[in-house]
C-alpha cells in the first residue's frame, strides 16, 4: 500500500503545471528564434543545408551554388559539418570537395 501511495505522489508531481513565474519544465528547450532575429548559427552543419544570408544582404537572393558563384559580388558560406578530408576552398570560398551551404557578401 505504501508503494502505491509513493507512486501516486510521483505521478502527481510529474503532471503538475510549470510555475506561474514563467519557468519551463526541466528538459524543455526554448523555441528557435524567428528569422527576423538573424542567421541560424547551426546552419551549415548538414550537406543539404542552404543557409540564409544576413538580413539585407543582396547575395541572399541566390538559392543555389551556381547562381551564387556566377555573381562576382558574392562568396560561398562554408560547410561546417564533418568531412573525411579537409575542404579545399578557392579565393571566394567555394570548395572543390565540400558543399556550399549558402551565399553572402564578403563583408558579412
Amino acid at each position: 500500500m505504501r508503494t502505491l501511495r509513493v507512486l501516486l505522489l510521483l505521478v502527481a508531481a510529474c503532471s503538475s503545471k510549470p510555475s506561474a513565474s514563467g519557468g519551463s519544465p526541466s528538459g524543455a528547450t526554448p523555441p528557435p528564434p524567428p528569422p527576423s532575429q538573424g542567421v541560424d548559427p547551426n546552419c551549415g552543419m548538414s550537406t543539404t543545408d542552404w543557409c540564409a544570408a544576413p538580413p539585407g544582404d543582396p547575395c541572399g537572393e541566390h538559392k543555389d551554388t551556381a547562381s551564387c558563384k556566377a555573381d562576382p559580388r558574392c562568396v560561398a558560406m562554408p560547410y561546417h559539418g564533418e568531412s573525411v578530408v579537409a575542404c579545399k576552398h578557392d579565393a571566394r570560398g567555394f570548395a572543390t570537395n565540400c558543399p556550399t551551404v549558402g551565399c553572402r557578401s564578403p563583408a558579412n
